[in-house]
């Protein structure tokens, strides 16, 4: 019973993660005028198709059907399947060579469109071969010290960990310490408090999956904890030091609306690629509807810029917002709650426009951790 338990939280937390990433792609980005013609309230709360738009970093192709990832659940995917293949969480080493191979040999991993596989991984050649201690062919005058401290084409702190390493807790079921420590040494792209919130992910996705623990209980809890020593002369690690006071500060007994257009402003401080307004709204989204994964998700999809005049204007980076949230919520809630219909859909679209199985990668994905949390007894 453990077992069956872990794997139907473990498909819950990846395609919980899917699901968000597919439900935000086709408005992340886009301005009222252009959204309104599909949505008249300027609200959506299923999965859309993609009328237009090809994009390196979305879709592939002109359009895409409802249910399409974009380079999150490719992130996810190839993540997933490189800790399958090797039976742990890849180090840094590990997943920076497999991104430069998925560079040079993209027809291997994604052979409906290997051109649109390179053109997203061309972002990721430097900063991989700098951490590896090599030059990059792109950038050959730039020193590779230089190069593993800028991320990926951002120097600043990003949300690009959060969205490769989404799913990185549920190789360690129960074991949120540990998840924290691996996920955070495993996001080798990344740059100050931007690696505490893939660590933080990590610790919350944990402990919830064994589905013993309260949801509120255990974020409170993620909250408290400092794994790494973090904190140093000036004060503790920025989202553990900032996330408590903004939760406190929600409004109670919203709806998703409410709780969608609070979270806009009081978060429109930050940069729409900054990881801890990304973090912050999954985290938000999931403590004010821990037994209703759907609300947590569309709550996260509908976060928007506060224009100038106060005014809610264009929908922000929402596809990387709903999935991070889609993972938490996956590992928090009964998998009875989701709807199977929305979770088959996303499996047949990516399967379709990716040739990626996520039914096959979560099944054998949730036979290595049950195999490892045997050997650890």
């Amino acid at each position: 019973m453990e077992n069956q338990v872990i794997r139907k939280k473990i498909r819950s937390t990846i395609l919980g993660a899917v699901l968000g990433d597919a439900l935000g792609g086709p408005f992340e980005f886009n301005r009222p005028e252009w959204v309104q013609y599909r949505l008249p309230e300027m609200w959506f709360d299923t999965l859309f198709d993609y009328p237009c738009g090809e994009n390196t970093h979305g879709i592939w192709g002109k359009s895409a059907p409802a249910g399409t990832g974009t380079d999150d659940t490719r992130y996810n995917w190839l993540f997933l399947e490189l800790a399958r293949e090797i039976n742990h969480i890849p180090s840094p080493m590990e997943l920076a060579e497999r991104f430069l191979d998925v560079y040079a040999h993209p027809a291997v991993y994604f052979p409906t469109d290997p051109e649109m596989a390179r053109a997203q991984f061309k972002a990721w050649e430097p900063v991989c071969q700098g951490y590896l201690g090599r030059r990059s062919s792109l950038l050959p005058d730039v020193s590779p010290e230089v190069l593993r401290g800028t991320s990926v084409g951002l120097n600043f702190p990003s949300l690009i960990g959060l969205i490769t390493l989404t799913t990185a807790g549920t190789l360690f079921s129960g074991n949120p310490s540990e998840a924290y420590i691996k996920s955070y040494e495993a996001d080798f792209v990344d740059l100050a408090y931007a690696k505490e919130c893939v660590g933080l992910l990590a610790y919350i996705v944990s402990a919830l999956l064994p589905g013993d623990r309260d949801t509120r209980e255990v974020i409170d809890e993620a909250l408290t904890v400092d794994p790494l020593h973090l904190g140093g002369m000036f004060g503790g690690p920025f989202a553990k030091m900032k996330l408590p006071a903004l939760l406190r500060s929600l409004p109670p007994s919203c709806t998703e609306r409410e709780l969608a257009e609070y979270l806009s402003r009081a978060l429109r401080h930050y940069h729409e690629y900054d990881p801890y307004r990304t973090l912050a709204i999954a985290i938000c989204a999931v403590y004010a509807f821990p037994d209703d994964p759907m609300k947590a998700l569309v709550t996260a999809a509908n976060h928007r810029e506060i224009e100038p005049d106060g005014t809610p204007g264009r929908y922000l980076d929402i596809d990387c917002y709903a999935c991070v949230t889609g993972a938490i919520a996956g590992a928090a809630s009964d998998p009875a709650q989701w709807p199977e219909t929305l979770f088959a859909q996303v499996v047949e679209s990516n399967r379709q426009v990716y040739g990626i199985d996520l039914e096959k990668t979560i099944a054998e994905i949730s036979e290595l951790v049950i195999s490892s949390s045997r050997s650890h007894r």
